[in-house]
């Protein structure tokens, strides 16, 4: 089985040969990588995304780049562009951070995304950091980018604890197109946040509302540092689909295909 997992976080430099033998250990055939955090600076930006470059042109065909882009700096939208159009990521990274989705001041933000037909990756759900930043993370709030069609977009973590709400949001995203597949924006990434109390009726429910083809596997792992808990996490979630009587086509969908499809780049 084919596995994919969308949600890998750089800090810093990373050895490509280390970290395909870490993913080789783990059984991955390929990661997204987003890179290191910027909250401030643009160049500080730049330099980040050179970083994560570096890592996925070496193996370009077992590692992908998500570029970590903070909306309110000064330039971030031509970053982006740069970033998707000439340095090779193949999706953009966003924490909403002390901003909602639906301020106008993103406004400009949001159209340069829906000109570039963008894949973003957004932190959704309770945020351990960035200060008291967990209420700009609400899953509703990405309700605006409806007005954004050509923007697709996943919640990650399945918003937890609004994992009720993040389904919530993909009804209404979903309803927005009559019900069209094909022109379905949002996604739900099941990296975890969710508690082991909760993990599998939460994947159920998502399962349930949204089918296999609107969800994507990942771990919330970090390179360098051997990508943690990867493997057990791959394991774990395993168990629970085949658990809840996904068959095998189902549960690779989930495990790689979706994430493809999303992050298949420019």
């Amino acid at each position: 089985m084919r596995i994919v997992d969308c949600h890998v976080h750089q800090r810093e430099e990373a050895d490509p040969g280390e970290v395909l033998r870490d993913m080789d250990a783990h059984g991955v055939d390929r990661i997204l990588v987003c890179s290191p955090p910027e909250r401030v600076s643009l160049p500080q930006t730049r330099q980040n995304l050179r970083v994560t470059k570096k890592l996925f042109d070496a193996a370009p065909d077992r590692i992908g780049g998500l570029a970590w882009i903070e909306p309110t700096l000064p330039g971030a939208r031509g970053l982006a562009r740069e970033a998707l159009e000439e340095m090779g990521f193949v999706g953009i990274k966003i924490i909403p951070d002390h901003w909602y989705a639906y301020e106008e001041r993103l406004e400009p933000f949001w159209e340069t995304m829906h000109a570039l037909r963008a894949s973003i990756l957004f932190h959704t759900g309770i945020l351990y950091a960035n200060d008291d930043g967990s209420r700009f993370c609400r899953p509703l709030w990405l309700e605006k980018l409806l007005h954004y069609p050509d923007i697709r977009f996943a919640m990650a973590h399945i918003s937890w604890p609004w994992c009720e709400e993040c389904l919530a949001v993909m009804g209404r995203m979903r309803a927005a197109v009559g019900y069209d597949k094909g022109r379905w924006q949002s996604y739900i990434d099941i990296t975890r946040g969710t508690p082991l109390h909760i993990r599998e009726q939460a994947l159920a429910n998502a399962v349930s509302f949204c089918g296999p083809e609107r969800i994507l596997f990942g771990t919330d792992s970090r390179v360098p540092g051997g990508l943690g808990k990867q493997k057990d996490h791959i394991a774990a979630d395993l168990e629970i689909f085949r658990k809840l009587g996904l068959d095998e086509a189902q549960i690779e969908r989930i495990m790689s295909g979706t994430a493809e499809e999303l992050f298949a780049g420019h």
